[in-house]
């Protein structure tokens, strides 16, 4: 018995009965690969290497992408066996010989009507009604144009994704381009922050120095000297690492004599080793051009007892003839002052409370005031 199908790749087409040969033969064998298994293989539509996909009742292996298009399309039958028979039908017209066509030789083509006539008689016989024929045949060659219709509407748009994937795929790496850019700016931006705040600390640092440096200035001759961790640092004394201190300098007035005080803990000179030298240093000032020269003020030093009253003071009169109390050429002149000042002995006695909570302190005064 033979029958009239459709393929979206040609025209309509007769497929003849199968040979009794053809009959033993599987279901789904004709022209096509054997059905696929459910692990990845190559899809009998689109020829693609893909995922597991569905394997049809005909034995083909059809991709996901494939499937879940055909089925938005409203294409139920196989694609791949329509072709097939499409192949097959054409192989049977070559071998029909019909007494008003004749033997169609191997690649002539048929005249429309000869064709239209051959397809009509060989499936329902001479005996068919010629209208009900052309009907049937025109219904069949209209889902034909369907199909076709389908089939270049689905390239159209398989096409059009592989295009938005290549789009997707550049604007993706235009993107992470732009992104990698931004990063390395604001990293640029980052470390130039930290270099303007490090800068900003030292500033800081300084005008703090610079701030308790005023706050400690006296201007009026008087200067109270405290120094802590009086312990460690007589030990450097001892060792020679710091054998003198200098003290933050002080003025006589808002416009005087700018001074500061020299100590050495374990002595100088004539009182090395056994006694506290304690020095006034005369320091080049902003006002030196106003003042007199050479300095001539009486100077009074004294060691502080922090528990009880028993001070200690020593007070002496610059000599003019000292280049110590000349004005300064330099950043500072000579210390001078009392090499005995005080005995190391009397400091360490188990009574005397001159150190107290580690700390150390003096007093200078400048001038003919009392203490």
């Amino acid at each position: 018995m033979s029958s009239i199908i459709f393929s979206p790749w040609g025209s309509a087409k007769l497929l003849s009965a199968p040979s009794p040969t053809q009959q033993g033969e599987p279901e789904g064998s004709l022209g096509g690969a054997p059905g696929a298994s459910e692990g990845g293989s190559r899809c009998d539509w689109c020829e693609q290497l893909t995922e597991p996909g569905h394997s049809r009742d005909c034995g083909h292996h059809v991709c996901k992408e494939c499937e879940r298009d055909s089925s938005r399309a409203g294409i139920l039958s196989c694609l791949q066996c329509l072709e097939d028979q499409g192949k097959q039908l054409l192989n049977d017209l070559d071998r029909v010989r019909h007494p008003q066509v004749g033997m169609v030789a191997e690649g002539e083509a048929l005249a429309a009507p000869s064709r239209r006539r051959l397809v009509v008689e060989v499936v329902q016989g001479p005996q068919e009604p010629r209208g009900r024929l052309d009907q049937r045949l025109d219904e069949v060659e209209a889902q034909q144009k369907t199909l076709q219709n389908i089939v270049t509407v689905l390239s159209r748009e398989m096409g059009r994704r592989e295009g938005a994937r290549g789009s997707a795929n550049g604007g993706s790496a235009n993107v992470l381009g732009e992104a990698m850019a931004r990063i390395l700016y604001l990293e640029e931006k980052v470390a130039q922050q930290d270099t303007l705040l490090a800068l900003k600390d030292v500033m800081i640092s300084n005008l703090g120095a610079r701030v308790e440096a005023l706050e400690q200035t006296s201007y009026n001759g008087q200067f109270l000297w405290r120094l802590p961790d009086i312990g460690r640092k007589m030990q450097q004394a001892l060792s020679r690492q710091t054998p003198a201190l200098y003290s933050p300098p002080f003025y006589t007035s808002r416009y005087g004599y700018k001074l500061c005080l020299k100590v050495y803990l374990n002595g100088d000179g004539t009182g090395a080793g056994t006694h506290i030298s304690l020095f006034l240093v005369l320091m080049r000032g902003e006002y030196d051009c106003w003042l007199k020269w050479p300095f001539h003020h009486k100077v009074t030093f004294t060691l502080l007892d922090q528990v009880g009253d028993r001070h200690i003071s020593s007070s002496f009169r610059p000599s003019e003839a000292s280049s110590s109390f000349q004005r300064p050429v330099s950043n500072c002149n000579i210390a001078s002052g009392v090499p005995e000042f005080f005995p190391l002995c009397q400091l360490h006695a188990p009574e005397a409370t001159y150190i107290h909570e580690d700390t150390l302190a003096f007093k200078a005064l400048i001038g003919d005031t009392n203490l």
